[in-house]
């Protein structure tokens, strides 16, 4: 069965934490303001439940704060359940019965002591907000990377930028025939392996450089330029082929 709900054992008897049952019944009130309301319908301290304090540490691990909690018998949990008037309610409180139908058949494992079921709570919060620091850095890393990462997406992407292909395909001829036409007209030259512009053609906006990265044979990260037109660089292309 599916741990819907975290339940211990205090003095010989099932317990719940209050804080775990209210996580659970997704009630919209503060925690502080619903479990003083929920007490108040008859329900007697050191019978029904016990209150305990707990320290939580910050994510950052500089200070923290102190958690009250109050350890729930069974059947205090299942009339505050059943007090909600609310599905999650009616699933909480299926969930114990069925809970003790299990731990009476002995196939359910418990903390031996409230703190044990506490300290349990506390390293699940932990682990949580670690968790949520996390993804907060992450969260920063993409925006920091957000700039360069959509800037490769628009010259990649963009339908105003075409490769030597597409041009070619265009004008009826190879990628290679055309480079071939552009550097008889002095309009570009390869230098390590990338056509480039003569200083005439240069910052007319003809062109962009892409970067591209990828892994050789050997395993390595490796990057690569190459040079894409733009649309005045087509149209240019297309006034001194044709």
């Amino acid at each position: 069965m599916k741990e819907l709900i975290k339940i211990t054992e205090q003095n010989g008897n099932q317990a719940v934490s209050a804080r775990e049952l209210y996580k659970f019944l997704e009630v919209q009130t503060p925690f502080t303001m619903w479990i003083d309301r929920m007490l108040e319908y008859g329900f007697t301290e050191n019978i029904d439940f016990e209150a305990a304090n707990f320290f939580v540490n910050h994510p950052n691990g500089i200070g923290g704060t102190t958690v009250k909690d109050y350890a729930l018998t069974l059947d205090c949990a299942k009339e505050i359940s059943m007090l909600q008037r609310s599905e999650r309610g009616k699933m909480a409180r299926q969930y114990f019965i069925e809970c003790e139908k299990q731990l009476r058949s002995g196939k359910f494992a418990l903390p031996t002591t409230y703190k044990e079921a506490l300290q349990s709570l506390l390293e699940e919060v932990e682990a949580k907000e670690r968790l949520q620091a996390q993804n907060d850095l992450q969260r920063v890393e993409l925006q920091k990377q957000a700039p360069k990462v959509a800037y490769y997406e628009d010259v990649l992407t963009s339908k105003s930028t075409y490769n030597a292909n597409q041009i070619a395909k265009e004008l009826g001829m190879s990628a290679v025939t055309l480079n071939k036409k552009l550097h008889e007209l002095k309009v570009q030259y390869k230098q390590g392996g990338q056509w480039l512009l003569y200083h005439h053609h240069q910052d007319k906006g003809y062109t962009k450089t892409v970067t591209h990265t990828y892994t050789d044979s050997q395993g390595e990260t490796r990057t690569s330029s190459s040079t894409v037109w733009t649309e005045k660089g087509r149209e240019f292309i297309h006034s001194i082929i044709q």
